[in-house]
C-alpha cells in the first residue's frame, strides 16, 4: 500500500523528527490492519549529509516509502519530496525495531499436529530477528504444522496449513449432485483433505473407489 505522508517543517532541523513520525505513522496503520497487539517500538532517521543544504519549503513536505509493499520494520528506505517550483527529491531511511507479542510453542510440536491455545503462547520477540515472518494477532492460528517444531520457536506462515476436515480411514457423508436433486451416501476416506483437495474415497455401499472433493467437515463431492 503506498502511503503519502504531508508535514510542514519550518527548520531543516527538524526533518528528521518528521521522517521519525512518519515512519511511525506508517507502523501503526500496518498494526491497526493486522489487529496486532500493543507493541514497542523505536525509530532512528538516518539522512543524507547534503540534507541540512536543502532549501526550506514552502509547502508541506511528502513523505514517501521508497519501496511501498515493503514491511514498517527494519531498515526502510523514504524518499522525501519538496513539491515547490523547483522542487528537490531526496533519500532517507529510517530503522524500526519492534517488539511485539508473537505466537510460539508453549511446548514441543509434532508434524500434523492441530494447533490450539493450549499448545501455543505469545511471546514478546523483535521483529528483525524473524526472518521467515511470523504469527501475531490476538487468536491462535487454527492451523496444522507442516513440520517439527520445538519449544519456545515462533509460528511462521510457512509453517503452516488448513487443518484436515476430513482424515484418512474416518466415515464420510459423500454427496452426488444430479440436475436439481442430491444423493448422499457413506465412503471412506483412503487420504487427508483440507477443504477444497480432491481424495480419493471408497464407497462403502458400492464398494467402488472415486474421486471427490472435500467440501466440510467429513462431507465431500463426488466429481462423477
Amino acid at each position: 500500500m503506498l502511503l503519502l505522508l504531508a508535514m510542514t517543517f519550518s527548520a531543516r532541523g527538524d526533518l528528521a523528527g518528521e521522517l521519525s513520525r512518519a515512519a511511525e505513522q506508517r507502523l501503526a496503520h500496518y498494526a491497526n490492519e493486522h489487529d496486532w497487539l500493543p507493541y514497542q517500538a523505536g525509530f532512528s532517521p538516518w539522512l543524507p549529509a547534503g540534507a541540512s543544504r536543502l532549501p526550506e519549503c514552502a509547502q508541506p513536505v511528502r513523505f514517501e516509502p521508497a519501496q511501498a509493499g515493503d514491511a514498517p520494520w527494519g531498515r526502510v528506505p523514504w524518499l522525501i519530496h519538496c513539491p515547490d517550483d523547483p522542487g528537490w527529491t531526496t533519500r532517507a531511511r529510517v530503522e524500526v525495531s519492534v517488539h511485539l507479542p508473537v505466537w510460539v510453542a508453549r511446548e514441543r510440536l509434532r508434524r500434523e499436529q492441530e494447533l490450539s491455545a493450549s499448545v501455543l503462547q505469545l511471546k514478546s520477540l523483535s521483529l528483525e530477528r524473524l526472518h521467515r515472518g511470523f504469527i501475531a494477532g490476538r487468536q491462535p492460528p487454527e492451523q496444522r504444522l507442516l513440520r517439527d517444531l520445538p519449544a519456545g520457536e515462533p509460528l511462521y506462515p510457512a509453517l503452516l496449513a488448513p487443518r484436515w476436515l476430513v482424515k484418512k480411514n474416518e466415515q464420510v457423508v459423500i454427496e452426488a449432485q444430479g440436475n436439481g436433486f442430491t444423493v448422499t451416501t457413506q465412503g471412506l476416506a483412503l487420504t487427508n483433505g483440507s477443504e477444497g483437495e480432491l481424495i480419493r474415497v471408497r464407497n462403502i455401499d458400492s464398494e467402488k473407489i472415486i474421486q471427490t472433493r472435500v467440501v466440510a467437515g467429513n462431507r465431500v463431492q463426488s466429481l462423477r
